[in-house]
């Protein structure tokens, strides 16, 4: 494989340079995301620019080995590149902290599997999770997702504050510009549906509605769901839920982007609730966005956030 992937950037190196001025500086790396996943990435840096698009390379290098032409994938990556690179960017955004800390965000991820990366990332541990920072680049829209940067430690050197003051900037951003929102998950699935193509006429939509009406299950996220588990974070939100169902809650972890939360029952089997968050996080959801194959349980009565002992 190693030699192949080597043939397959040597191959792409060589088309690339062709289009690019001659100071153009071609970058292939492996770039770490969250809980530890890799992917093999490349850059390109003309000398006018201070910055350039990260563009991930697995995906192309799966087709190569399936039979794409190396010279229809240079196109596509050129194109990328070529978009991205007009964007004006700038960098005094992220550099001046008069300009940066309005977009000083937290989310939450797994603490066992960002261990060697929280090392260098400031931290807040929450259960068996930790409270980590970004930096919201809101103004740039890309191909696949939002724009932002981790939050290091050297970050904090170069902006002059502590962690303490992170923190607050955080939380208060954060809970600004992503509050809190749940759904019903019956509303979450027809919202789907309609995405998806799927449309229910009247009497169909309100049956649906009928027959899951006792089902008191909620998709916790926020308006642009993402990063939305970290709502469960938010002060009074699970209390909020729980005043609303009336008894104690049941959440569980669908995403670093969303959590479901569900009135608790005594009776259910929990052990194979968590067997179900495991088989899901395994085959449906992507290994750096998972958040932690198990369930959490808030107590309303203490208002109190805990993982389960059987």
């Amino acid at each position: 494989m190693e030699k192949n992937y080597s043939e397959f950037t040597k191959l792409l190196s060589d088309i690339l340079r062709a289009w690019l001025p001659e100071e153009a500086h071609v970058d292939f790396h492996e770039t770490i995301k969250n809980n530890g996943v890799t992917y093999q990435a490349l850059t390109i840096l003309e000398k006018s620019q201070n910055v350039s698009p990260n563009i991930r390379l697995d995906g192309y290098f799966a087709s190569y080995c399936e039979g794409m032409d190396i010279k229809d994938i240079a196109t596509e990556v050129f194109r990328i590149y070529e978009t991205e690179k007009e964007r004006d960017i700038d960098i005094t955004y992220f550099t001046d902290f008069s300009r940066a800390k309005s977009h000083i965000m937290f989310r939450l991820v797994n603490y066992d599997k960002n261990k060697a990366r929280l090392e260098k990332m400031p931290h807040v541990k929450f259960l068996d999770l930790a409270l980590v920072y970004y930096f919201e680049m809101d103004w740039v829209h890309k191909e696949n997702g939002q724009a932002s940067v981790q939050i290091e430690k050297e970050h904090l050197a170069m902006w002059e504050i502590d962690e303490g003051a992170l923190y607050d900037l955080a939380m208060q951003n954060t809970m600004r510009d992503l509050p809190a929102l749940y759904k019903p998950m019956c509303d979450v699935v027809l919202q789907i549906m309609e995405g998806e193509g799927i449309e229910l006429d009247p009497d169909d939509m309100e049956t649906f509605k009928r027959e899951n009406a006792d089902i008191h299950m909620y998709v916790l996220s926020n308006p642009k769901s993402y990063f939305g588990a970290s709502a469960m974070y938010y002060p009074n939100i699970l209390k909020e839920i729980a005043l609303l169902l009336r008894s104690d809650l049941l959440v569980l972890p669908s995403s670093v982007h969303e959590v479901i939360v569900l009135s608790a029952n005594n009776e259910d089997d929990y052990s194979k609730l968590n067997e179900m968050i495991e088989d899901i996080n395994l085959h449906q959801v992507a290994a750096e966005e998972v958040l932690s194959n198990h369930f959490y349980y808030y107590d309303k009565e203490r208002d109190e956030l805990r993982i389960p002992e059987f």
